[in-house]
Order: C-alpha cells, then sequence, then structure tokens
C-alpha cells in the first residue's frame, strides 16, 4: 500500500464523495469488537478470565467465521463451553464457536467455560455485512484511484502492489498543508542511512477528511546527502527491490477508554500499508483515540539497528519483548522491529488553521446570509414601487 502526494490525498478525496452512498452503513457497522489490545498476562493472583478472539472482526451473510476462547490460565482446563448469539436474527453460532452470518447487523456472541465450578464468560461482537453493495463490491475485486475495500475487518485501504501513487515521493511540506485538505493526523518520521541512501519510515494516524479515520505506514529513500533536509526535500517511494516486509494493526479507544481492535493490514512486503475506516473521530489534535502495532521486517540485521535507533531518536523506549509492548515501546529482534505508537507525534500545532479557516468560513456564511437578506429588502422595495 502506498504514501500519497498531496494531489494523490485530493484523489482520496474524491474516492470519499463515492463512498458516502455506503459509509453510513459502514460506520453503523463498524462499531469496535470486544477485542482489547493484546496485553501482558495477568499475574498468579487475578481472577480466571475467558478471551474470545477471531481472525477478523466481520463476517458476509451466509459465511462463516470461527471464533476462539482461551482462559487466561493455560493450566485450567474447561470442562465445557456454551456459546450463544444475543440475535440469532444476524449470526448463529453452534457448540465449536462457528459463526454464521444471518443477516446485515451487530451480534453479540458470548461463551461460557464452566472451570472447577466456576462459570467464566467473555464476548466477541460480530459485524455481519453482505456483498449486495455494489460499490463495496467493486472495490473489493478492483481498485478506483488505487484505493480498495475489504470485506475482511470491514475496511477501504490503498492498493499495495498497483497503486499509481508509486510513482511518487513524499516530503514535509504535504503534512504542513494537509489540515487545510481537512486532514488532521499525528506522525512520527524516522530517518537513518543504510547503503548510501537516505531513509525514511512515516507512519500516520487520525482523521481523513469528514469521512474516514485510519492510519498508514510507508518506507521511502533518496540518494544519500550530507546537506539538511528542508520541507521541500523529497523522498522516493522504493523501488520494489526495497521493499520490506510490513503489517500493521489499529486499535480504537471506545467511550470508556478501552483499546478494541478496528482492522489488520496483513503482513507482506510492500512499501506502504494503509486502513481506513468510515466514521468521525471524538478529539482530532492529537489524535490519541488510535493506537498502532506495526511489525517491520528489514533487510538484514544493521537496517533493523539503524531504524530501531531511529524509533529511540523519536522517543520510543525499548521494550522487553514484541509480546509485551508497552505504550511508545519498540523491540527489536534480528532483521524484525516491532513497535507500538499512541502518543509520540511530530505534527505541529494545527489549532491557528482551525481558527483561521473557521473564520473564513463564518464570514462567507454571513456574507451570504447578507446578501441574501438584501436580495429580499430590494424584493419588497420593487413591491410597494409597483403597489
Amino acid at each position: 500500500m502506498r504514501r500519497t502526494t498531496c494531489f494523490a490525498r485530493l484523489a482520496a478525496g474524491l474516492l470519499a464523495l463515492l463512498l458516502l452512498l455506503t459509509a453510513g452503513a459502514a460506520a453503523a457497522l463498524a462499531a469496535p469488537a470486544a477485542q482489547d489490545a493484546p496485553e501482558a498476562e495477568p499475574a498468579a493472583d487475578e481472577p480466571l478470565t475467558l478471551a474470545v478472539s477471531a481472525p477478523a472482526l466481520c463476517v458476509t451473510v451466509g459465511q462463516t467465521l470461527q471464533l476462539t476462547a482461551a482462559l487466561s490460565d493455560p493450566q485450567a482446563v474447561p470442562e465445557r463451553i456454551d456459546w450463544v448469539s444475543a440475535d440469532t436474527a444476524v449470526a448463529t453460532v453452534d457448540g465449536n464457536g462457528l459463526v454464521k452470518g444471518v443477516a446485515v447487523g451487530r451480534a453479540d456472541v458470548t461463551a461460557a467455560a464452566r472451570v472447577d465450578g466456576q462459570t467464566v464468560k467473555g464476548g466477541f461482537t460480530v459485524c455481519v455485512v453482505t456483498r449486495s453493495n455494489f460499490v463495496k463490491d467493486y472495490l473489493d475485486r478492483n481498485q478506483v484511484l488505487s484505493y480498495r475495500y475489504s470485506y475482511i475487518d470491514d475496511y477501504y485501504y490503498a492498493d499495495n502492489v498497483n497503486g499509481w501513487q508509486r510513482n511518487y515521493g513524499y516530503a514535509k511540506y504535504y503534512d504542513l498543508i494537509a489540515p487545510y485538505l481537512l486532514l488532521e493526523y499525528d506522525y512520527i518520521r524516522v530517518f537513518f542511512t543504510y547503503e548510501d541512501k537516505d531513509w525514511m519510515v512515516q507512519c500516520w494516524k487520525g482523521q481523513y477528511g469528514l469521512v474516514f479515520y485510519g492510519a498508514e505506514c510507508g518506507i521511502y529513500n533518496k540518494p544519500h546527502s550530507d546537506e539538511a533536509d528542508s520541507v521541500f526535500t523529497t523522498y522516493r517511494c522504493p523501488d520494489e527491490s526495497d521493499w520490506i516486509d510490513m503489517g500493521m494493526t489499529m486499535y480504537h479507544s471506545d467511550t470508556s477508554g478501552n483499546y478494541q481492535r478496528e482492522l489488520t493490514c496483513d503482513y507482506g512486503r510492500y512499501w506502504w500499508c494503509t486502513g481506513f475506516k468510515p466514521g468521525h473521530l471524538r478529539k482530532q489534535e492529537p489524535a490519541r483515540e488510535l493506537r498502532t502495532e506495526h511489525r517491520l521486517t528489514f533487510k538484514d540485521e544493521e537496517m533493523a539497528r539503524l531504524f530501531a535507533e531511529g524509533l529511540a531518536d523519536c522517543g520510543f523506549k525499548e521494550g522487553e519483548s514484541a509480546d509485551a509492548l508497552g505504550l511508545d515501546q519498540y523491540h527489536l529482534d534480528g532483521t524484525d522491529v516491532n513497535f507500538r505508537w499512541q502518543n509520540i507525534s511530530d505534527a505541529e500545532n494545527t489549532m491557528p488553521i482551525k481558527v483561521s479557516v473557521g473564520v473564513l468560513i463564518f464570514l462567507q456564511m454571513l456574507g451570504i446570509a447578507l446578501a441574501v437578506a438584501a436580495l429580499f429588502a430590494m424584493g419588497g422595495l420593487f413591491l410597494l414601487i409597483l403597489i
């Protein structure tokens, strides 16, 4: 998936207009599933809990989705696990946790495990979507301005192989003008030099226009130069030989402050991975409602080490393991770097832009109102003359 220029962001806006017909329904279905971001294993004295998970958040009508229930204590063995769907008109579930989509909507599925005389419960919200929507069907099989749709996790993304954006690069001034295009996001930029090239890995998360919120991660490079970068210095999208394996998972904070998984961009070889959900964040600056987890696999250990050092320069702390990362932490393991991002941001304060744009919009609306009032006044005066 690709990182775009400012022109590509305008293209994304055009796509948003195309998707307005379906965004309402998708937003209604896209409520976060009851699946918290992974945390460290509980201590031995904590009460026994049951976590329910699935490979995807959504299932299409007529298709199935396998749920899995796991106790917090791996030594505990349940006597049995009972599965119940709160709305069988939307989704059914059998005794093995296999869910079948019946109709469009959301259904809460509960698993109850009987262990040593006590019952432990866990839940999962299944989103059922349909392929009857011709726009989603088309974007599931094809791209429009490089954008596509995935029924798995119900999200939109940029094509990660054949998108036209790979012919362009990225420069800091794109981020500076983004607020004028109604793009409110946080970002981090990691720089390092490797094999006589200057490299940049940039990640974004936040509000994309009035229709979508989401996250991105891309890798870029340019011939090495000792000159300091300016806001106009452009890093190009790398050749395919310089692509790396990467994957990204985005979490969204619900109203109670719990972070729920929204989507996962499959781990694979490309230079730009993206994911966008219909909807609007409750707060935009900074976009701390969103949390992302990344796995990047570099060409060799030296390249991975240089990137990890760049993360540290951005303010990330080193974590003990990839499976137990805290907020804004990273873990280096050979050629793999895993990191969890939430609070760090290089984005400038865009409140002056918001205020100035708001004032301009207010003045325009005031001018229109005065013009309409003047027309009515002139019309009334004309009628008096006729009488």
